[in-house]
């Protein structure tokens, strides 16, 4: 799980430069502050804090004002919802069933 954290975190990083929307400020700022950070919480394994990233990823296009820009967009949403979705089926998946039907 966390070595896709870090493949994304890494392509999110230089999406701006292979995909040319550097030009763009604030994906290009988004792409790369939230791909470090990214980076770090897979490596670290936080997986809460990479769910919280992977939402921020992909609401940032729509509060940032970066969804005019095909290749930032869709980054952003492809990548965004991957690490949501993963990180959110470790996190709130990793209850046991025994401890659910305990009570």
């Amino acid at each position: 799980m966390y070595w896709t954290i870090i493949i994304l975190s890494i392509l999110l990083g230089i999406s701006p430069l292979v995909l040319g929307f550097s030009s763009s400020v604030a994906a290009l700022w988004t792409s790369l502050i939230v791909g470090v950070a990214l980076l770090v919480t897979g490596i670290g394994k936080w997986y809460k804090a990479a769910f919280v990233l992977g939402v921020w990823v992909f609401i940032s296009p729509f509060i940032l004002g970066f969804s005019a820009i095909p290749g930032a967009l869709w980054t952003s949403l492809v990548i965004g919802a991957i690490i949501a979705v993963w990180t959110g089926i470790k996190w709130f998946g990793s209850k046991s069933p025994q401890s659910v039907g305990a009570h």
